[in-house]
């Protein structure tokens, strides 16, 4: 369970204490911790013998909050989907599949504000009937709980490709069919591209609710959309990619 192995008390704490000297920004990583727990409680699902939450987090910070933690965004991620996994056996509740946290840089937070999106990444099992209106999953189908708001119809999904324009891989066409596909020359990677400019595990795309996500990994030369450098950014049909040296273009079937 990574750092929260044998701690007792506050997992917040442990979480404020382990990066304390790593935030610049005004958003520090135990008011997220403290976030997702009021999520996960909020967002909770009562079947007939268990009880569901969440197990899908994505957090928007405002670009320059973001800043403070790209360095080190993907120990944090760790981190705190361990803190999700204790949280959730402290509380007794069933998480709906593997915790995965993500982050997402968004200009329409205001900077020092976190907001937080909760997903299952497939339906509780024997939920009963409550007088909220529940939607049926279907396959890889998702939905999100937002606070405060209905749920709506499940959307369709979204299918996409990239085509590699120039670099080792030119002319290759990867179809993007599942919820998160990461691109790096690692070979567990869900696509390798042999650039040496690449990252072992460069970029992750991700498609949440008929919308597709690129996000920075962390990589040495950086992910570029239509030229611009980015840590993440909401993808439209058409855009150009720029991964190292490799250039490609982002279409939706």
């Amino acid at each position: 369970m990574g750092l929260f192995s044998g701690l007792e008390g506050s997992l917040e704490k442990y979480i404020e204490g382990f990066f304390k000297d790593k935030v610049s920004g005004r958003v520090q990583p135990a008011d997220i911790a403290k976030k997702l727990a009021r999520e996960m409680r909020d967002h909770k699902r009562v079947s007939i013998s268990s009880i569901y939450v969440p197990n899908e987090y994505t957090i928007f910070l405002h670009h320059t909050d973001w800043e403070g933690i790209s360095a080190f965004s993907g120990a944090l991620s760790g981190e705190l989907q361990d803190y999700i996994s204790q949280k959730a056996a402290e509380k007794k509740y069933s998480l709906a599949g593997r915790p995965l946290i993500k982050f997402v840089a968004d200009g329409n937070i205001a900077a020092g504000n976190i907001m937080v999106e909760s997903n299952f990444s497939e339906a509780p099992p024997e939920e009963e009937k409550s007088d909220a209106a529940c939607v049926p999953l279907e396959h890889t189908q998702h939905f999100t709980l937002l606070k405060d708001k209905p749920l709506l119809d499940a959307p369709q999904l979204v299918y996409a490709k990239i085509r590699v324009e120039s670099g080792p891989e030119r002319d290759k066409v990867f179809n993007l069919n599942k919820n998160s596909t990461v691109i790096g020359r690692r070979e567990s990677c869900d696509i390798v591209l042999s650039d040496d400019s690449i990252s072992r595990r460069h970029a992750r795309l991700d498609r949440r609710q008929g919308v597709f996500i690129i996000h920075d990994l962390g990589s040495t030369n950086g992910v570029k959309v239509n030229g611009d450098r980015i840590t993440a950014r909401v993808l439209k049909s058409g855009d150009v990619l720029t991964l190292g040296a490799t250039v490609c273009t982002f279409k939706v079937e």
